[in-house]
């Protein structure tokens, strides 16, 4: 992990969308209680960061490109579906829309996917590598889904990698934030079980699984 002066970084937020809080769809036990917290902290730090540095949002600029990836399922029956609803403090709001901690601000990207991998019928690789993108921070739901194909694309396709004239491999950071990211109990598995689970797989293979805390104090120092 570098600074984000450092590495030209983008701050990738999953599927963190109103579905994800119907009260009985996904299971009564989540894991990871501090995920949207930590995931408003992480949006707030670039944010601020992108404040300072002005407008300029292209790869010779120091802003963190901030991508936010919505699912949209195809399946009528899927609480994702586009005309999903489910109700939140007593209202009925559209269940595919972001939490309101996570709505996009102007100038933030939006890519709309249907399956796991927010690389799949999306726009996303070409305009990561198109913003000269070396450093991913991926955030959101859920840990063992979309977070980890998502994560495991980005790594299989060389995302934040570059190759130099002579061969050499310099393969960027892709960063997954274990605190800032949740599933839901399955299979016979506590739903903190399956989420350890799945971040111990990915770490050190396809990314470093750090904390929010660490990730603030060192790429937004």
């Amino acid at each position: 992990m570098k600074p984000i002066n450092d590495a030209k970084t983008a701050l990738i937020i999953i599927d963190v969308q109103n579905g994800f809080q119907h009260p009985t769809h996904w299971g009564t036990a989540r894991s990871t209680p501090e995920c949207e917290k930590n995931i408003a902290l992480l949006l707030q730090a670039a944010r601020e960061h992108n404040k300072k540095q002005g407008e300029g949002a292209g790869a010779a600029s120091n802003t963190v490109v901030v991508c936010h990836i919505h699912h949209h399922s195809i399946h009528k029956d899927s609480v994702l579906h586009p005309d999903a609803q489910v109700q939140i403090n007593g209202k009925l709001v559209k269940a595919v829309q972001p939490q309101s901690f996570a709505r996009p601000e102007p100038g933030e990207a939006v890519f709309i996917k249907n399956v796991n991998s927010s690389f799949i019928g999306t726009e996303l690789e070409a305009y990561l590598k198109s913003q000269g993108v070396r450093q991913l921070i991926i955030v959101g739901l859920t840990t063992d889904h979309c977070v980890s194909t998502t994560t495991r694309m980005a790594n299989n396709l060389r995302i934040v990698s570059t190759i130099s004239s002579t061969g050499e491999v310099d393969e960027g950071d892709i960063i997954l934030v274990g605190d800032a990211c949740a599933t839901f109990a399955k299979g016979g598995f506590d739903a903190e079980t399956v989420h350890r689970v799945n971040l111990a797989s990915l770490n050190e293979e396809f990314a470093q699984v750090i904390n929010t805390q660490d990730v603030l104090s060192v790429a937004f120092a």
